[in-house]
């Protein structure tokens, strides 16, 4: 592994942390026509409002957006890394040993995430995510700086 899992997350969820404020802007954008500091920071900042809550005003705002499946995916890998880091170590092995133990997949604890692998999948998909949600905010009037 060329990183560690800690650089990894804090990758994957600064960059989600981006899409979802670009999600942010489309949605101030949308309802306002211009960003809106007090509804970006007093509502949508707000740790009640949910990223499902946003994505599905996103659908009604732009229902052609055809990365909603990969947007999908990013959140799902941006979740394991938050939320995933339990190490499980079979039978007697001692955790202060400096052997590695495993971090079971939620989804299938049978199987082991391979955190590598998730940030490279979530390292292209981003770019191609926040390029389109770009263009919609630009669609909408917003400007990129």
């Amino acid at each position: 592994m060329s990183k560690t899992i800690s650089e990894y997350r804090s990758e994957v969820i600064e960059g989600f942390i981006n899409i979802e404020w670009i999600i942010n802007m489309i949605i101030s954008q949308y309802f306002f026509k211009s960003l809106r500091k007090n509804f970006l920071f007093e509502f949508l900042y707000d740790v009640n409002c949910s990223f499902s809550l946003k994505r599905n005003v996103l659908q009604k705002i732009a229902p052609s957006f055809d990365k909603l499946e990969d947007l999908n995916r990013l959140n799902s890998i941006r979740n394991y890394f938050a939320h995933c880091n339990q190490e499980i170590f079979e039978g007697s092995d001692d955790p202060t040993s400096g052997k590695k133990g495993k971090i079971l997949n939620p989804k299938d604890t049978k199987k082991e995430l391979d955190f590598e692998k998730l940030y490279n999948e979530f390292k292209p998909k981003r770019g191609e995510v926040e390029t389109s949600l770009g263009k919609i905010f630009v669609s909408l009037g917003g400007q990129l700086k």
